[in-house]
């Protein structure tokens, strides 16, 4: 099998993150904190979010959670990406 372009990988995980991050940080304005809090909680299996929530996060915390998650999931794509290249060579 061919090799991944870890670049390529990278940015597509990247990407894929920021399209997600955007799409919940739209939900959580639109929505009321009661919504919120029954989605998180169908997500976490379980763990009761409502003592955590929170609706009024500011503009500069929620650039720097895009900003993280961006970024960590560039490294986890560029991780994989080598991971895939380096197993392909050694199992066949």
């Amino acid at each position: 099998m061919e090799n991944l372009n870890a670049k390529s990988i990278a940015l597509s995980f990247g990407f894929v993150a920021a399209l997600i991050y955007i799409f919940c940080w739209i939900f959580v304005a639109v929505f009321p904190l009661e919504v919120i809090i029954k989605v998180s909680n169908s997500l976490m299996h379980g763990i009761d979010v409502s003592s955590i929530a929170m609706k009024d996060t500011g503009f500069a915390e929620s650039l720097l959670g895009f900003v993280v998650v961006v970024l960590g999931s560039i490294t986890t794509g560029y991780i994989f990406a080598i991971a895939y290249n380096w197993l392909n060579e050694r199992v066949k």
